[in-house]
């Protein structure tokens, strides 16, 4: 009988990015992305009818800021071009829409490393394009 060794647990914490193995190299996708894809289904793939697809689908709608796959895109163009931010704060940023970078660090911790002088022009230019999508 042999021992296999398990590697230590990590623990996981949003706050300092430690997302756990199964996100190291997992893609984030925006709420409002999120939206676009339930919404536009290709036809000969039906909407499931399940309580768990129409609370998702309800919960988009609810907290979706973009409404045109545009606009989301757009975001993460703006929040790309900070090369310090990882996808997930891409997400959490344009998901939330936080104002001022005081506001951004409080809810996505890990943003501490980037200066407010470099944050709050994003956050402007966000708060800036939400205002005037059509």
């Amino acid at each position: 009988m042999s021992l296999r060794h398990r590697p230590a647990h990590e623990e996981e914490d949003a706050s300092t990015l430690r997302l756990g193995p199964e996100f190291n190299n997992a893609g984030c996708l925006l709420i409002s992305e999120v939206r676009y894809l339930l919404e536009h289904r290709p036809s000969e793939k039906a909407a499931p009818d399940t309580t768990v697809y129409k609370k998702t689908l309800e919960y988009v709608k609810t907290f979706a800021k973009f409404d045109k796959p545009e606009a989301a895109a757009a975001i993460r163009e703006t929040l790309r071009r900070e090369s310090a931010l990882t996808q997930f704060e891409i997400a959490q940023i344009a998901n939330l829409c936080p104002v001022t970078a005081e506001e951004a660090k409080s809810i996505v911790p890990s943003l501490v490393k980037i200066d407010d002088d470099r944050l709050q022009p994003l956050l402007d230019e966000i708060q800036t394009m939400r205002k005037f999508q059509s």
